[in-house]
């Protein structure tokens, strides 16, 4: 990944708290990354979103007690990069339409590095 020093700002929200520990090393293991947030909660991480200012990917489970569809729609003009997470791999393209990409869980770090690199190389 050619990023020239660019430090690219991450928040991780899933319901699953040992899908969120997974994507913890991933981001950990991406230089470029920075962790800024992590959360099992959809109203924490909207309340914390209020302290951030843009933030680069947002990794979003589709499929929790709010719609991560939902989420995207209310953050998109906060984050550059949504990236949708989902244990299912059924949804259309449509269904996409606030997002980035979509992974489908189980995740190898591969994939997830894969994606990330494929959007980061958009911005250069």
């Amino acid at each position: 990944m050619n990023t020239a020093n660019v430090t690219y700002s991450c928040v991780i929200l899933d319901d699953e708290a040992i899908f969120i520990k997974i994507m913890e090393r991933y981001i950990s293991n991406v230089e470029s990354l920075e962790l800024k947030g992590s959360f099992t909660s959809p109203v924490d991480a909207m309340a914390a979103f209020k302290h951030y200012q843009e933030i680069d990917f947002l990794f979003l489970d589709i499929e929790m007690d709010v719609s991560g569809f939902d989420i995207a729609r209310m953050l998109r003009n906060r984050v550059k990069f949504i990236v949708y997470i989902s244990s299912h791999s059924t949804y259309a393209i449509s269904d996409l339409v606030n997002g980035d990409k979509l992974l489908v869980k189980p995740l190898d770090f591969r994939t997830f590095h894969d994606a990330v690199n494929q959007l980061i190389s958009k911005t250069q």
